[in-house]
């Protein structure tokens, strides 16, 4: 379900993010609330007895869709909902013809999660691209953090990714 207001709902959805993500890939909480608050962010949500169970945090570009949070509560994970969400958003951008984005950490023989992202959104159609990547910090005192993007449907080249690259820096990290 999309929320329409996703700033009534903030409380849970920033507990369920702040579970989910490394310190580094965190805003402050002022600063993810000026992110729901952003007309171009949306909130997709799994809910259970009126509970936020998992949700999709993206953002509807000018030029592409940017997928930058998917997360579960613990208790609920590998049930099925980020891949509903995902699903959803993902029809959403081809219904308005754009590309889809998104980050995730290089994968690491010593960590066992990061192949388990790609993975799981390798299975839903997304492309592991290979050139150089970098989130700008989130944050005062934080420093860029190496990811991957990975893209829908098909790999993109660094120059085919650049001017997406560009409205992601703008609008997601106000560069």
């Amino acid at each position: 379900m999309k929320l329409e207001r996703p700033i009534e709902r903030f409380d849970e959805i920033y507990q369920i993010y702040k579970e989910s993500f490394p310190d580094i890939e965190q805003r402050t909480m002022e600063g993810q609330k000026k992110v729901v608050e952003n007309p171009m962010y949306r909130v997709r949500v799994e809910e259970e007895d009126g509970r936020i169970l998992a949700f999709v945090g993206y953002w509807e570009l000018n030029n592409s869709f940017f997928i930058e949070h998917l997360a579960t509560t613990g208790k609920c994970r590998n049930k099925g909902y980020g891949k509903k969400l995902v699903k959803e958003c993902l029809e959403e951008a081809q219904s308005m013809g754009k590309p889809v984005f998104l980050e995730i950490e290089p994968i690491a023989d010593n960590d066992s999660m990061t192949g388990r992202r790609a993975r799981f959104y390798r299975r839903l159609g997304f492309c592991l691209n290979d050139f150089p990547y970098e989130q700008l910090p989130l944050k005062e005192g934080d420093k860029p953090c190496r990811l991957c993007i990975m893209s829908y449907g098909l790999q993109v080249s660094a120059q085919e990714f650049e001017p997406y690259k560009e409205e992601i820096y703008h609008i997601v990290y106000g560069k």
